[in-house]
């Protein structure tokens, strides 16, 4: 069985890593086809809505798709793919689908903290300084308000000091890391994917 899956760019990665996972774990015979979109275009609306649809009108068959994105990622999410045969993640965005609600609940009694993860750390240009279209001025005003940036380090790829004192540089906010496994992660993926499967 084929399962389609439409999924953000941020988190392909993780994604990769765990359906391999999956695909070994259950011995299952289902071949995930997944359609990444890029990575920044939740910064724009229209773009973001744009490539989710475009995604699922390419679903030929018109069979079921999984769609990986978080529930708040767009505004109107469950309007424009009320029409398509779509299964979504409860999660309201990435950092909660790979943290999850708890522990970022947890996380956030003591500071104000701006969350990314290694997608965000690769992509932070693309999303802020095109996306936005912030300059230094712009990015320390916006991060001003926070305390610190917790960079979730889910292992999936390697990043340096010169990457985060980039992002440092840019921002003014102290970067601290925190080492996360992918179980929550993996956990909101296999409940989607199961609810696929089942129909």
């Amino acid at each position: 069985m084929e399962v389609r899956i439409v999924a953000c760019g941020i988190f392909q990665l993780e994604l990769e890593r765990v359906l391999e996972e999956i695909r070994t774990e259950c011995k299952s015979d289902a071949e995930f086809k997944v359609i990444y979109t890029a990575p920044a275009l939740h910064v724009d609306y229209d773009k973001l809505k744009d490539a989710i649809t475009e995604a699922l009108n390419n679903n030929a068959t018109e069979e079921q798709a999984v769609l990986f994105f978080g529930s708040m990622c767009h505004p109107e999410m469950s309007e424009f793919i009320e029409e398509y045969n779509v299964i979504k993640l409860e999660p309201r965005n990435c950092i909660e689908l790979i943290l999850g609600k708890e522990r970022q609940n947890e996380l956030e009694k003591s500071d104000k903290i701006f969350y990314i993860t290694q997608g965000w750390l690769q992509n932070w240009r693309e999303i802020f300084s095109k996306g936005q279209g912030w300059d230094e001025i712009d990015a320390r005003q916006n991060f001003g308000f926070y305390d610190k940036i917790l960079l979730l380090d889910t292992g999936v790829s390697e990043f340096n000091d010169e990457d985060i004192l980039d992002f440092f540089e840019y921002t003014q906010v102290p970067i601290e890391i925190e080492n996360v496994d992918l179980a929550v992660f993996k956990k909101s993926v296999v409940e989607t994917l199961e609810k696929a499967l089942v129909k």
